[in-house]
């Protein structure tokens, strides 16, 4: 017995040792690996914060040089922050429900200070603003905050903390489109206003140019202007003395320095030229206006006019000035800032490049973001070029219309190119030149509406191109057996002229456009854009010759319009006569209108001019805001064949009894 307890023992021990050394084995093989794990991730830090980077979980440190504090103390909640969340997040939407749109967006604010880098709550809030809060007032001015204050939010603090979030930029490209450029918002002429007025108040109205190049060269000061304000003016002797000049006549500010300039810089008639006693001028304006118009300080008034319009452009407006002339001289064409979808443009093309090479983003998002950018090009070929009266005091009380510019279409054109190769890179259609087959007949019905701007607008250039749009339909644009439409079979005048005349099948619409025509006309004069005014009257021309000559329909003397010249005398006469239009834009189209049309309305709009003259305060001189044309004793002496009474249902206008 005694034996086998000593047998038995040594082989117990050495089986304990056993486990033990395999134990330490086991041991050190793991803190080995784990120290080579230690080291290993450490190599790795630098690319996995580059992929966070690249993904969007961490803020960019190169465009936030850190949180606010509030911010910054609401990070450390840790896991009770995903249960603030939550909870204000189903609190808001209990309120939005109920109507309680204020409360709402209190807690919508507070959620993106929780998740400051999660877009969905930034595009969530600015959309509460600028739509659900804007339709819950009633004056317009309120409603225009808010949307204001949906853009700024997304702009300004959104994509501050989201700078590479496609969604953002998305939500931002919408709003102005959507909400500011289209017309489902019935404030939306008042936004466009708004808009108009407060870029003219940075910018200016645009330079009178005869070219691109020279609009391009005007925008490029502002680009190539110091970006440190404060050292430009510390360093720039002659500002700072011209700023002491506008201070002493109580210029001060830089905003107030922006929109003085923008009142008076136009090359235009001015009030101040049409007092009955310029002795009532005030004193403090001329002084002030000596300053705008001393020649020896215009050079040191431009460069600084062109440094305040960069602060104001980078540090407010958060534009990226050189993106702004690239996207202007290397892509599409002079855009004119003062329009929504100018700003369209800018905010979807930049969310599209700043994205391309994000890996993880809404791909949903990517998509629209791209046809945004079409939706804008579209929209300023239509809606692009912007007549402009503003009032600076009363921004929902100027005057703003909103007319074709056939500059764009060729880049709309390659536009639709590049986003189809982009996006359906295996279509089949991209083998042949043509679009994707997911926008070929939005395409097509484009193509048909820009051949028309482009013969309308006339010009040798707008010809060719249209020409060769023609071409491209009847080519591209078959019949589902193959063969050549019959609309296209026609000349390139008659099929413009016969979906015009689609357009003008009642007398009531044809006599309608033209006047519409006459009207824009009228408003491109008055604001010195002579050429624009003279090509829209020849549309009215060509539209007005059309309806007659037509022979599918029979024309008697009830159909037939008035003689042009009449019809645009009546609507000079009544054009002048609106009170909505301002009366120093009324000063300047009758200096601005050709002889024969103020020799035809001097005598009916002189008893109406009196009385306007004489409401000004102070008075202003009838003969200087409607001058006599010369010639008038021998313009009443002509015998007129036809007198231009307002045209009346049921009369006979085929003949008229002369003077």
């Amino acid at each position: 017995m005694t034996q086998i307890i000593v047998d038995t023992l040594p082989e117990h021990l050495k089986a304990r040792q056993s486990a033990r050394r395999y134990e330490r084995s086991v041991q050190i093989f793991c803190i080995s690996l784990a120290i080579v794990c230690v080291i290993a991730a450490g190599f790795l830090h630098r690319p996995i914060n580059q992929l966070r980077q690249a993904h969007q979980l961490v803020i960019d440190p190169s465009s936030l040089a850190g949180l606010p504090p509030d911010l910054a103390l609401l990070g450390k909640l840790g896991t009770f922050r995903a249960l603030a969340i939550d909870w204000a997040s189903i609190r808001a939407n209990r309120l939005k429900m109920e109507g309680k749109n204020y409360e709402a967006m209190e807690l919508h604010g507070i959620i993106c200070k929780l998740a400051p880098r999660f877009p969905r709550v930034w595009a969530n809030a600015a959309w509460n603003m600028a739509y659900n809060i804007s339709i819950s007032e009633y004056l317009p001015e309120a409603r225009w905050q808010w949307v204001k204050n949906g853009i700024k939010l997304l702009r300004d603090q959104g994509l501050q903390y989201n700078p590479r979030s496609i969604t953002l930029y998305r939500e931002l490209a919408w709003i102005y489109w959507h909400k500011i450029g289209d017309i489902l918002d019935d404030q939306h002429l008042q936004y466009k206003k708004a808009l108009a007025v407060d870029i003219e108040r940075v910018l200016g109205a645009p330079p009178v140019t005869t070219t691109d190049e020279e609009y391009y060269a005007w925008f490029k000061q502002i680009v190539d202007a110091p970006r440190d304000l404060d050292r430009f003016i510390a360093e720039d002797e002659d500002v700072r003395m011209l700023l002491q000049r506008l201070r002493a006549v109580n210029i001060e500010t830089n905003h107030v320095i922006l929109e003085f300039v923008a009142r008076f810089q136009r090359p235009q008639l001015q009030a101040k030229d049409l007092l009955t006693d310029q002795s009532q001028i005030d004193v403090q304006l001329t002084k002030q206006l000596a300053i705008l118009h001393d020649e020896d300080v215009a050079p040191t008034f431009e460069r600084l006019l062109a440094a305040l319009r960069s602060h104001v452009l980078r540090e407010e407006l958060k534009f990226d000035l050189d993106y702004m002339y690239e996207l202007m001289a290397d892509r599409y064409g002079p855009l004119d800032w003062r329009n929504a979808f100018s700003h369209t443009l800018y905010w979807a093309s930049l969310g599209d490049r700043v994205t391309q090479d994000i890996e993880r983003k809404d791909r949903a998002d990517a998509v629209n973001t791209a046809r945004i950018v079409l939706f804008a090009l579209q929209s300023i070929v239509m809606r692009g070029r912007i007549v402009l009266w503003p009032n600076f005091n009363d921004p929902m009380s100027s005057y703003i219309d909103l007319t074709p510019d056939v500059r764009f279409i060729p880049h709309l054109f390659d536009e639709y190119m590049r986003v189809s190769k982009e996006q359906f890179p295996d279509d089949p259609n991209m083998a042949r030149g043509l679009p994707a087959k997911n926008y070929m007949n939005g395409f097509v019905t484009n193509m048909e509406n820009w051949t028309q701007l482009l013969f309308l607008e006339g010009g040798e250039r707008n010809l060719e191109t249209a020409e060769n749009y023609y071409i491209w339909l009847r080519e591209n644009n078959l019949h589902p057996d193959g063969t050549t439409q019959s609309r296209y079979t026609k000349t390139l005048e008659a099929f413009v002229m016969d979906e015009i005349l689609n357009q003008l099948n009642t007398y009531r619409a044809a006599g309608g456009m033209i006047r519409t025509l006459l009207k824009r006309g009228f408003k491109h004069l008055g604001l010195g854009q002579r050429q624009a005014g003279l090509a829209v009257f020849q549309r009215a021309q060509m539209c007005h010759a059309y309806w007659h000559k037509n022979g599918d329909v029979v024309r008697n003397d009830r159909m037939k319009l008035d003689p042009l010249p009449v019809m645009i005398r009546n609507e000079l006469i009544q054009f002048m006569k609106q009170q909505s239009i301002s009366p120093l834009f009324k000063a300047r189209l009758w200096r601005a209108l050709p002889l024969e049309m103020r020799q035809a309305t001097y005598d009916d709009l002189l008893p109406y001019m009196e009385k306007v003259c004489a409401a000004q305060r102070p008075p202003w001189s009838v003969s200087a805001m409607l001058t006599q044309p010369p010639d008038m004793e021998s313009f009443r002496r002509k015998e007129i064949d036809v007198v231009g009474k307002p045209h009346q249902e049921g009369v006979d206008v085929g003949e008229r009894f002369k003077h």
